[in-house]
């Protein structure tokens, strides 16, 4: 069997890593996985050294560029022989039906969100032609334009050899002692990601627990706004505006005691909330879509997205503290490169 699997994706954010984890996770398991991408940015520095990455796809979406990423796809697709591509942007499934048109090669895609997933007849012309349909999000299996047909859900894998409850943690490093619980949040700093929710949350948290504070991971072009409201909530000597980290992301989770998940991003697989899981850190969440099929029946999802919901439910959370590490880390299990390969190469093996 072999799979390339495309992303127009330039860095380590959206559908990229979770897309770039699956061909890991199928290569850990003996298949002959490829992946394409946006070359020239920092995802090539970050992967580029690696013989199965393609930095073949053209940043522009535009007739010209389009042809010239499809032509790249085909002579991949003539050199190395592979039975199936999988699409993971509506972009890349464009190019991957394009690219295949003379080929006896399978399509997969997989949907990162429910705006993607449309009626038109353009999309219904790519659904057509494509055997293996996967959501990242359990709770995208039910839209109205793939429930028929049977999509499987594909969660993002986990590298265990980053995130794992053992390891280097940053405490040190941003001087919080030992006996402090820390809160984490992760994320692009821009609206609607729920950062207000958070510290709003934390403030309530701060009250109860004075010995406490929030480190928020990642960047963005909303931070000074969210840093006027912590002055404002009396909260931004407690804050540590961590910035954006990607090789030493696990030892930031294993810092922190709990990550406060409070808002779904560009892609909703909620990744953020697995790796946390892996790394030994509680998750505690709002109620978004799909995240009891990742937490299972662990007591981690508050009943609605209210700062005194939220900050009631962590509070409460806190005795069981490290029995809650042991469950979590047990539940991380299911998010490994073997299930997800394994998930993945049944899905293909009824179409080959």
């Amino acid at each position: 069997m072999k799979v390339l699997h495309l992303a127009a994706g330039n860095r380590w954010t959206g559908a990229a890593a979770p897309a770039f984890a699956e061909v890991a996770a199928l290569r850990e398991a003996g298949i002959d996985a490829h992946y394409a991408y946006v070359g020239g940015y920092k995802l090539e520095a970050k992967i580029g050294n690696l013989d199965f990455t393609h930095p073949i796809i053209a940043k522009a979406q535009n007739p010209f560029s389009f042809f010239g990423s499809a032509g790249a796809i085909e002579r991949l697709l003539d050199h190395h022989g592979f039975d199936i591509v999988h699409a993971h942007l509506t972009y890349d499934h464009l190019l991957a039906r394009f690219a295949t048109r003379t080929w006896r090669t399978s399509l997969a895609r997989t949907f990162h969100s429910r705006k993607v997933i449309r009626s038109d007849p353009f999309a219904k012309s790519l659904l057509a032609r494509t055997e293996v349909v996967c959501v990242i999000n359990d709770a995208l299996r039910d839209a109205a334009p793939i429930r028929n047909r049977q999509p499987l859900f594909t969660p993002p894998p986990i590298d265990t050899q980053q995130f794992r409850p053992d390891g280097s943690d940053v405490r040190e490093k941003y001087e919080i002692t030992s006996d402090t619980l820390l809160i984490t949040a992760i994320g692009k700093l821009s609206k609607g990601r729920g950062f207000e929710l958070a510290l709003t949350t934390f403030s309530a948290i701060q009250k109860h627990m004075p010995k406490s504070r929030m480190m928020i991971i990642g960047h963005g072009e909303h931070r000074a706004a969210l840093e006027k409201l912590a002055r404002d909530l009396d909260i931004a000597s407690k804050i540590i505006w961590a910035g954006y980290h990607e090789d030493d992301l696990a030892d930031h989770y294993r810092a922190a005691d709990f990550l406060l998940f409070t808002a779904k991003g560009s892609d909703e697989g909620h990744r953020a909330v697995i790796e946390a899981m892996a790394c030994g850190t509680v998750p505690v969440t709002t109620p978004l879509p799909g995240m009891e099929a990742i937490v299972g029946s662990l007591p981690l999802i508050a009943r609605d997205a209210t700062a005194g919901v939220l900050a009631s439910h962590l509070l409460s959370r806190i005795d069981e503290l490290d029995g809650l590490r042991e469950k979590i880390a047990q539940r991380a299990d299911e998010f490994t490169y073997s299930r997800a390969a394994q998930r993945l190469m049944n899905a293909y093996s009824r179409f080959l």
